[in-house]
Parts: C-alpha cells; structure tokens; sequence
C-alpha cells in the first residue's frame, strides 16, 4: 500500500466520557446497523460497514474490507476510509499483509506493533493493526482490516465493536448472496422452461437451430455466438447459425480439433478461453474475428456428439467464470434434444418422399429387361424424381474403354451414339474418377467436350453409375434455368438414385448377354477339340460334348448316367483316377494318365478337373481330356535325343582338353626356348597359340559344365565360409579386366559381411562371369557390387548385385539373355566377342544351389543383374532345383 495522508493519531478507542458520548456511540452503531441491512448490495454493505466505523462518535480512522478472490487467491479490496491514495481494487497477494492470517484460520488477529509484525504490507508504516474475518455461510470470504497510527491503540471493547460490525455484515452478506442465488435460480428455471417450450414446439430445423442460438445468447448475456452441427459422414462440423460475432460464418467446416467448437466437440467437454487473441488453438478461418473471451460446449445427447456451441463476449471486463459454463452446460442438452428432434424429423419427412418415389421407380424398372426400354427408363425416372430439364444416360463399353450414350432427353440435341472417353466432358470426368459432380456453370467449365458445343444449358449434375467399384455407365441432369442451381441435396438424391439405375442396366445387360453367351459357350463345347464332361459331386455324368463321344466310343445316352472313373479306367488305373476325381470336387487337379476306350484300347490323356462352385457353393465337377499320345511319344524321343547330346558333348568336351593341354603345354616350352636360343622373334607367334589355345580350353570347360548341368551330373561341394575373403578374392581377379577398358570397379558390402554355406567355386565363377562381362561392356564407367542380406518367409537370403553403365540392353534382347550360345544381337557379338555360355552357366549355376538370376536394363543406361542365393545352401533344394 502507499502511505496514506495523515490524520491526527487517534485512540480507535477512545478514553471514557460523560454518557452523552456514549449515547452518540450506541447511536452510531444502530446506524451501523441499520445501514448494512439497508444495503441493496454487496458492494453498499462495505461501504456501509467501513463509513459507519469510522463515524466520529465510534472513532476509528483507518479501515478497509478486502474479499477472497478464489481464482488467485488475493485480497481485493472493496471499500476503504482514511488511506486517501490506495485505489479501489487494490490486490494484495499470498504472502502478504497481516491480513492473510485472518482469512487462513477464520479468527480475530490483533497486531499491537505492526513494526515488529512479519509480511506487514506498510501503510501507516506504524501504529497497530485489527485483522476480522468476514464469513458467509461458515466460509471465510473476505477481511476487515482496522488500523491505528499509535502502538498498542486497541483493546477488548475494540474487538467486540468490529466483531459485532463484522457478523452483522457477514449476515447481510449470506442473505443478500442466498436471494440473489434464488433469483438467478428462479429466473434461469424460467428461461429454460421458455426455451424448452419455444424449442419443443419448432420442427423446421432451421428455424430450430436459429431459436437456440438466440436462446442462448440471451440467457448468458452475451454479445453472439454460433452453433455447428456434426456432418458424421465427413467428420466435421458445419456451422448452421451465427450472431453478432463479427462475420456470417454459416456454412464453416471446422475438422475435429479445429478451433474452439472443434475442440470440444472432440473432448466432448466445455470450454472457457479468457483471451481468445492469444489463444494458441484458434482457427485461421476465424483469424478476423475480433471478440474478447469465448465459452463454447458440446451438443451430447448421451455420449453422441450432435453438435456444438459457442457464445462470445467483446467486452474485456466481461470474463466468463464457472457461473457461465454452469448456465451453458444447463442449456446444451435442451439444445441437443432440440436439434436432434428437428433434424430426424426432417429427415424422416425427406425420406418418407424419397423412398415413395424409389419404391416406384423400382417398380418401373424391375418389371423390364429389355436393355433400349430400360434405358430410356431409367433416364425418364431420374428426370422426374429430381424436377430437372432433361439428361443423357450412358454405358461404358469396357473392351474400347469408353462411355456410349444411349438415351437422351431435352438436351437440345440427340446425342445417342456419342462416345466419350474417360475424362472427356462430365460424364467422362465422373467415369474417370467414380465420383458425382457438380457444374454450376456449363457454359463456362473448362472441361466441356467439344461434341457438346451447340447444348446451352446452365448447370450440371453427373453421377457415375457403378456397382460396387465396378463402372455401369454414368447419368448427366441438366437445368437450363440460371435460378436453378444443383446442390447437395440433390446429389444425394441422385446418389439414392444411381445404384437402382445401375442394377436394372445391369440386369438388362445381364439378361442380353446370358443369352448370348448361352449360345456361344453351347457352340464352344460342341466344337472344342478337347473331350469335355459335366460330372455331379458323386462322379457321374450329367453331360459331354462330341469331342468326348469321339475319343472314348460312347455315345452321349451310353455315358449320362454313369460313373466316370469306372467307365473309362482299367483296373491298373482306377486307384489314380479316383483320386484326381476326389481332388478336383475341392480344387483345380491336373495331370497326365492312361485311360480306356470303349474298345478297349489304351491312350494317353492330359487331364484336368475343376470344382464347379455356384454362389459359393460346389455342386459339380467339370472334366477335360486331351489326347497327348503323340506328344508323349515325341517328348520322349526328344528327351533321349537331348540326353545323347549332352553325353555326346561332355564325352567330346573330355576328350579334346587331352591334346589342347597339350598344345598350352608345349606352346609354354617352345617359347621359353625361343627365348633361350635368342629367336624373340618367333615369341608372339608362340603367345598367340597359347592364346587361343586356352581360348578354346575355356571354351570346351564352359560347353562340359553346360553338359553336366543338363546331364543331371554337376555335383555340388558344399561348405561354409567367410563371404568377404570370397568378395576381396573376386574383385583382385576381376581389377585387371575392368582397368582395361578405364572402369572404375566398387563394392558396397555389410560389416562384418557374415559367412555364406554353398559352393564356392562355382559362386566364385558365377561373380566372376558377371563381373567380367559388365567390364566388357562398359568403357570409361562404373562397376559395382553391391552385396545385402535379408530375411524373407523365414528363410535368410544372400543378394549380389553387379551394376555397369554400360551399353545396356533392349526387353527383346533381355528376352533371350539367358539362353545358350546366344547373345544380345550378331552385332554385339562381332564387336565383344564371347559365345554367350556365362550367363546361362550363372543361371543353372545358381538354380542348381536353390537361387536365381534376374536382369534389369535399358538401352544406353547399363545393366543391373541380381544373383540370389539362401544364406545356407541345402542339397534337397539343389535337387530340387536341378530336377
């Protein structure tokens, strides 16, 4: 407190005197008295109490009462005599003040020297101190502070006057605070029952949703406010219904957690924003909004959110306590019941008409399969039910990938027969994204087809016409009034309407092609070259084509009836065909076999045998047979011609590396005897020989392993072993082959790289093939091997990847890549060299150990080739492989 102006030092009691002044005094105190009783409110009472204190007769100069301010927990002040310069409103804070010692434990404190006395907040800056509480309903809710100039200035008789002036104010105070709870109550009650009546007896949800807003702003006396309802489709809310907040926000979309509605509509609890500028969650489609502190409240009907409210207040001095959130939170369910009855309502009414009209365009439609009558049904149907102009409907043509029109109506032009591709005009743009559409204007949409340049109409709705996700065909309404603009009422109408419209096409283009496939699929099994018969679950035959009676002898009345499998099996073959027969009433079965003819007489069959499943339901089997006597016959010649091949090629590879060792070996001697009788001059003609010979030693090496692979007898030496010794190993041998042609050769490999269980000469060789050939067909680039592990289906894997920038390859020269003694083209081959053996060995190679190759290339860009192998190499997988 600042120090007050100084009035003489007073005694606050003073010494007695004749009874005269005791007579003023008891006539002070009934003045007193009477002044609090008189107060017509809270802040009278104070005044009251602190100007009849003071009262020369009573004699006390210095006096203020400060109330509790529960939010923070200072004392306020609220009235005061004698300190001249302390502004009304004054706080004083927790911790400060003799005072608080009064408020924390409801009793009379007396401070005789304020000058010794701790947390003292200097006023007279001496003299002594009264501290009284004021209670209310047994709760402390303020203090009255009396202070004196002098030391030690008051006594008994001093505390009971103040105790007294204290109670009698406390008294006032309590009933002054109970009458204004039951008015406040009584007037709330009544401006509910009102607003429940006024609600209540309004279904029109607009005028509803206005009522409450009006409602509400003026039970909480507020400046205005909004109201959102919940669109539970889009997971929004929409705002219905704004007042005096600055803007027209009707039709705002708030997502949940947006802004003050959004948020509670997602906590599904109220809200108080003190300061709505500076609060950090305000929404940027309010950043206009120029309002001081915002209450907003879910809309619950139980816990299902229907919308929300918000009331605002421009007024800085207005802030919104718990008094206001206990009105709102009172209104909100009243409100929500409100609404929720006006919008079902609504809705009832909206869909008893449509459903009406639904019922009977179903009628309409389902009493028609002819697919032109349908048609031009369904258009006239849609044209009525939403009171527009005209419209076109359309099919979509799925083998030419476009919409056809085929019925129109009050266009302005007869469009049928006009096609459309997806995303050409309105209904391509609704085929191509499955979703209505809305044109305001037609005239000026950007996406207008040329073929529809001499239509003047106004606005446009378009809906595709699907099935499931399955496109039907698509329907355009058009409205040639300006006035008239589609909205999303009627494209919710129109969406009720489209799934009807697209099941009767359906079932009329169902209808027509049945027919039509009805008879194809009779021409197809009547004619098909292969033998075909119906069979129901039991194995019998209900039906056969021609084919059949041709390959077996049976006619059609000798087969039906019959049981298959004995009819056509030997006793050798029964077992085998019951079998096939039992697997093909659960799932496709297919193989080869020997069956019986009428005559008796053996022939080979491929056979196969489908479930046929009627709405998820097996009720017979489908059996196709096809005489594979010949190719049985031939497939084996050929199997013992290309086995005679490969023993011929490794007996022959065996038998020429004899005398070409020889040659290397003895072209070596040669030269080094050259050398030694000085004739350096026959050296390269020596080198050469070697040459070539090792050439063709590499060569006949390349054609036995091919041999072995293809003969079934390349053996796998299995062993486990450090993969990056294997890597370092490769790449010195590799280093000379990409220096000569100015590559630059790189790994990218793990630490620790981990050991790898296969064989590791030949993936030794499969890397080696592969990185000589990138190094052959690059020049002044890169190689790279790059080498991961990973785990699939459980089992873990080893991926080598050798990547060039070289010439690269076209898909029809990938196509062949892999085959023996081919290469990419003859060019390439007469330029490179090679006889195109590597890359088919790598493959058989890694087959062999339970992996594959796979390529990826493209002309001028280079090649990357993938060699993958199971981190632990098992022989069962390499037979596998190689059978």
């Amino acid at each position: 407190m600042s120090a007050p102006r100084r009035r003489p030092a007073r005694k606050a009691a003073p010494a007695p005197r004749p009874n005269g002044h005791a007579d003023h005094r008891e006539g002070a105190l009934l003045r007193l008295t009477t002044a609090i009783a008189a107060a017509r409110d809270e802040g009278a009472i104070y005044r009251s109490m602190v100007e009849g204190l003071h009262d020369e007769a009573i004699g006390y100069n210095f006096l203020g009462v400060f109330l509790l301010d529960p939010a923070t927990g200072d004392r306020v002040l609220q009235a005061s005599v004698g300190w001249d310069r302390i502004p009304h409103g004054m706080r004083v804070h927790p911790g400060e003040g003799l005072s608080e010692r009064a408020l924390q434990d409801g009793r009379l404190h007396y401070a005789p020297d304020v000058r010794r006395a701790d947390h003292y907040v200097p006023s007279l800056a001496s003299g002594s101190e009264v501290d009284v509480p004021l209670q209310a309903d047994g709760e402390t809710i303020g203090v009255l502070v009396v202070e004196s100039a002098e030391p030690d200035a008051f006594g008994e008789k001093d505390f009971e006057i103040l105790s007294a002036a204290a109670n009698q104010a406390a008294i006032a105070i309590g009933r002054m605070r109970l009458l204004a709870a039951e008015r406040r109550r009584a007037d709330e009650q009544k401006a509910l029952l009102d607003t429940m009546a006024d609600l209540s007896g309004e279904l029109e949800l607009p005028k509803v949703l206005q009522a409450v807003l009006a409602r509400a702003v003026t039970l909480l006396g507020v400046t205005g406010g909004e109201v959102a309802i919940f669109d539970e489709a889009r997971q929004e809310l929409v705002v219905v219904a704004s007042e005096h907040i600055g803007k027209t926000s009707t039709g705002t979309r708030l997502a949940l957690g947006e802004g003050a509605m959004g948020t509670v509509a997602q906590s599904l609890e109220p809200l108080i924003i003190p300061s709505y500028r500076e609060w950090l969650g305000r929404s940027g489609k309010y950043a206009d909004i120029q309002v001081h502190s915002v209450m907003a409240a879910p809309l619950l009907i139980g816990r299902r959110l229907v919308g929300a409210i918000a009331t605002v207040h421009a007024d800085p001095s207005r802030v919104f306590g718990a008094e206001d959130l206990r009105l709102l939170n009172l209104f909100a369910p009243q409100a929500a019941i409100a609404i929720e009855n006006a919008r079902l309502f609504t809705a009832e009414r909206d869909r008893a008409g449509e459903q009406k009209a639904l019922l009977e365009t179903l009628a309409d439609l389902s009493g028609e399969l002819e697919l032109p009558k349908v048609l031009q049904a369904v258009l006239s149907r849609a044209v009525t039910l939403l009171g527009v102009t005209g419209g076109e409907v359309a099919i979509f043509d799925e083998a030419r990938q476009e919409l056809v029109v085929v019925a129109s109506e009050q266009i302005g032009k007869d469009s049928t027969g006009t096609r459309l591709k997806p995303g050409e005009g309105a209904m391509g743009a609704v085929a191509l994204t499955l979703q209505p559409l809305i044109i305001p204007s037609y005239e000026e949409w950007l996406g207008r087809s040329g073929k529809y340049a001499d239509v003047q109409v106004h606005s446009v709705m378009v809906a595709p016409l699907l099935i499931g996700g399955r496109l039907v065909g698509a329907i355009a309404l058009l409205h040639s009034d300006p006035a008239r603009v589609f909205g999303a009422d009627d494209l919710r109408r129109l969406n009720l309407f489209a799934p009807q419209a697209a099941i009767a096409i359906e079932n009329a283009q169902l209808y027509t092609s049945a027919q039509r496939e009805r008879q194809y699929f009779r021409a197809v099994v009547e004619h098909s070259p292969v033998a075909i018969v119906t069979l129901d679950l039991e194995g019998v035959i209900v039906s056969c084509n021609p084919a059949f009676e041709r390959l077996f002898g049976y006619r059609l009345e000798e087969a039906v009836g019959r049981n298959l499998d004995a009819l056509i099996n030997t006793r050798a073959t029964l077992a085998e065909a019951q079998a096939y027969t039992a697997q093909a009433g659960q799932q496709t079965a297919r193989g080869i076999g020997r069956r019986q003819r009428k005559d008796g007489s053996l022939l080979d069959v491929e056979l196969a045998g489908v479930p046929v499943i009627v709405d998820g339901e097996r009720v017979g089997i489908l059996a196709l047979y096809h005489d594979v006597t010949d190719l049985l016959s031939a497939r084996r010649d050929a199997e013992e011609a290309n086995s005679a091949k490969s023993r011929f090629l490794a007996s022959m590879s065996h038998e020429l590396r004899t005398p070409l060792n020889a040659i290397i070996g003895y072209s070596e001697l040669i030269e080094e005897e050259a050398r030694d009788l000085g004739a350096d001059a026959l050296a390269p003609d020596v080198l050469k020989v070697r040459t070539a010979g090792k050439h063709l030693l590499s060569l006949i090496n390349d054609i036995l392993d091919l041999s072995k692979i293809e003969a079934g007898r390349m053996e796998l030496h299995l062993e486990t072993f450090e993969l990056r010794a294997v890597l370092d190993e490769v790449l010195t041998t590799a280093e000379p082959l990409a220096r000569k042609n100015g590559n630059r050769l790189e790994i990218r490999c793990p630490e620790p790289a981990g050991t790898l269980r296969a064989d590791l000469v030949k993936l030794r060789q499969m890397l080696l093939n592969l990185l000589s050939n990138a190094c052959k067909f690059t020049r002044d680039g890169a190689v790279t091997l790059t080498v991961e592990r990973a785990v699939e289906e459980g089992r873990e894997w080893v991926r080598f990847q050798v990547a060039d920038t070289g010439i690269g390859m076209t898909a029809e020269q990938m196509g062949r890549l892999f085959e023996a003694f081919a290469q990419a083209e003859a060019s390439t081959a007469s330029r490179y060299g090679g006889t195109g053996l590597g890359l088919a060995i790598t493959r058989r190679l890694c087959q062999l150990m339970g992996g594959d190759v796979a390529v990826a290339s493209e002309a001028g860009q280079g090649s990357t080739f993938t060699i993958r192998l199971p981190a632990e190499v098992h022989p069962p997988a390499a037979a596998a492989a190689q059978h």
